[in-house]
């Protein structure tokens, strides 16, 4: 792995980290958050101070160099993310639909009454 890239990695990642903990510190990033996304700057700052990980994980899969395993999981990781978020949305849509349907039945209740 290029150094250009360990800086890049780790410095990308340290400021992730500050900029999640100022939201965090204002309230307007949630707890769950805030520990994925320092988790994911924790992990980039770990391979790129220990780039044998990445290298490792690189020839376990297959991959020819690096950069692209680190792409991949990273990849991986936002899928994920997406993922759980989106079943976070549909709950949310559910529970909005039920209160909606729970106001507008106590509404023509207080009209009929």
């Amino acid at each position: 792995m290029s150094i250009y890239l360990r800086v890049t990695l780790l410095v990308t990642s340290v400021l992730t980290c500050a900029y999640i903990a100022r939201k965090l510190r204002k309230s307007q990033i949630g707890i769950m958050d805030t520990v994925f996304w320092i988790g994911v700057s924790v992990l980039l700052v770990v391979l790129s101070i220990f780039p044998q990980i990445a290298e490792w994980g690189a020839q376990l899969f297959g991959f020819i160099a690096p950069v692209n395993f680190i792409f991949l999981m990273v990849d991986f990781l936002l899928l994920i993310r997406c993922f759980l978020l989106t079943i976070r949305v549909s709950q949310l849509e559910d529970k909005l639909r039920n209160l909606v349907e729970e106001l507008a039945i106590r509404e023509n209740r207080r009209k009929n009454d």
